[in-house]
């Protein structure tokens, strides 16, 4: 009986297995994704396929014969361009307008490649993030450009896209940042900026963003402080050289601190962070003291458009120094290094400079460490030299001086 229906169950199964084999291979993706290649190549093929095979294949235009295949391969073509012109081009199926009448894009849509004139550009959120003039897509022209939260960022002239011309720049909380001349989305030619807090921070040149030629500068209340030149973002502090204190206060017009020890003097130009050294001719008091030295109060050094840090840097630009080592503080030295150690600087050394104050912005040094040492490296370039001062051989400088 077992015997019976195993031959049974191998009769059946042999003529299942075949059946279930096909239905499985007719039911699968590769099956079904060549059937459909075969049979979209085949139509276009044959959609295409217009070498005529006699004459009834042929129109007769003039004393031409053309292709019936040809001639309806072309109409189907130019039928479907004229249906994109029709729904991407032609202003009855363009993005709709506002109440005043302006058309509204989404930045990726194709009909505002085409458009020139006034439009709204929503972005990807859907809120405008531009409104104003187009010139085949580009903004161009006068227009505005919003943040995500409709904060004006810019409203000005543009250039394909770009900040070009006369425009304005906007901080995030809505107050005026730069108001001025832009040129490929950076300050260039005339402007003035602004602090985020209102006040007027610089009116005059500028150049690849920064402030470059003639300007001035105004403190934190709005007050001019500093007139003269200026290059990569910073006073051109060599200007200063030779001049003397009535020539200086031409330029620079806010607060200055007066130390005097002996016959020198330095004057501190608190606003524009440096301080120059003048002494009195001991020939003739009527001849009056002029800048020698200039010290800047930065552990950077701007010089060809680079902002230098280490002195390993500023041997690249300057050459090789003509004197390193160590030398004793001098009355500036020690001026120098009492006030950025008030201002918090980490310098590890006490010049054990003390001063009497002599009126509200004098003092008058008694005393200083002219035994301490300093490390300087000093270059000699294009007539100037700068000495670079350091705590010890292998620290950072923390103070430069030209002269």
């Amino acid at each position: 009986m077992n015997n019976l229906l195993m031959v049974l169950f191998s009769s059946i199964k042999a003529r299942i297995t075949p059946i279930w084999t096909k239905l499985k291979y007719w039911t699968s993706w590769n099956f079904i994704r060549t059937k459909l290649i075969t049979r979209v190549r085949n139509a276009l093929a044959k959609l295409f396929d217009v070498k005529p095979r006699n004459q009834r294949d042929y129109y007769t235009i003039g004393h031409y014969l053309v292709s019936r295949r040809l001639a309806h391969a072309v109409v189907i073509v130019v039928g479907l361009l004229c249906l994109c012109y029709v729904v991407w081009v032609n202003p009855v199926f363009q993005a709709g307008q506002n109440a005043s009448g302006v058309r509204v894009y989404s930045y990726t849509s194709i009909p505002l490649r085409f458009h020139s004139g006034e439009v709204k550009i929503r972005a990807k959120d859907g809120q405008i993030a531009y409104e104003g003039n187009v010139d085949k897509g580009w903004a161009s022209g006068y227009g505005k450009l919003y943040d995500k939260d409709r904060n004006l960022i810019y409203a000005g002239n543009f250039e394909k896209n770009k900040f070009s011309g006369a425009g304005k720049l906007y901080y995030p909380s809505g107050q005026l940042r730069y108001d001025g001349a832009f040129a490929d989305n950076q300050f260039s030619g005339s402007g003035k900026l602004y602090r985020e807090s209102g006040s007027e921070r610089y009116d005059g040149e500028f150049s690849l963003g920064l402030m470059e030629g003639k300007g001035t500068l105004f403190d934190g209340s709005g007050k001019a402080v500093f007139t003269g030149a200026f290059q990569q973002d910073d006073v051109v502090y060599a200007q200063l050289l030779g001049k003397n204190a009535q020539e200086i206060r031409e330029l620079y017009t806010g607060k200055s601190t007066i130390y005097q020890y002996d016959n020198q003097y330095a004057a501190a130009l608190e606003d524009i962070g440096a301080f120059y050294v003048a002494s009195q001719s001991e020939d003739s008091l009527e001849d009056a003291p002029v800048a020698d030295t200039v010290y800047v109060e930065k552990n950077s050094f701007s010089y060809g458009g680079k902002q230098l840090t280490t002195i390993a840097e500023v041997s690249q630009v300057l050459g090789e120094p003509v004197f390193e080592g160590n030398s004793y503080m001098t009355f500036p030295e020690a001026v120098e290094i009492r006030r950025l150690t008030e201002k918090g600087k980490n310098i590890r050394i006490d010049p054990e400079l003390s001063a009497e104050q002599d009126f509200s912005e004098s003092y008058l040094v008694n005393h200083y460490n002219q035994d301490q040492l300093l490390y300087l490296y000093v270059f000699e370039k294009d007539d100037i030299t700068y000495t670079f001062t350091a705590s010890d051989r292998n620290g950072s400088f923390f103070v430069y001086s030209l002269e």
